[in-house]
């Protein structure tokens, strides 16, 4: 008698579909772990909105930024805001979209200066 008589094909069979479920809970606990990292963002995010509504302050810790500095992180997300419509609707009402982004930019820049708050060179030059 071979081995392979003595080996269960059914049971082989299952093992590879067990192996799949395995494969699967994994999957779905880091879906899960991910998504509660998402919702925890949101939170932070909403606090952070909620902190600069009710004070104006601007956190650098909410910022992902190598500078540490909000206004940075501000200037480069109204940049990257017109120039993503530049690059993706060029018609008549995507042309009044990026004026009106740059002009939020520009009143972006206007805020920061009037709040005693530096632009960045970078970004500054521009506005």
């Amino acid at each position: 008698m071979s081995t392979t008589d003595r080996i269960d094909g059914t049971a082989v069979v299952t093992a590879y579909y067990e192996d799949r479920i395995t494969e699967a809970e994994k999957e779905v606990e880091a879906a899960r772990a991910a998504l509660a990292a998402a919702e925890s963002k949101v939170e932070q995010r909403q606090g952070e909105r909620d902190a600069f509504v009710r004070d104006g302050s601007l956190h650098p810790a909410a910022y992902n930024s190598d500078t540490g500095q909000p206004e940075w992180e501000l200037c480069q997300w109204a940049q990257t805001r017109s120039a993503r419509v530049s690059f993706k609707d060029l018609t008549p009402a995507g042309d009044a979209t990026l004026r009106r982004l740059r002009d939020e930019e520009k009143a972006l820049h206007q805020w920061l200066r009037e709040h005693g708050r530096t632009v960045p060179a970078p970004f500054g030059e521009k506005a």
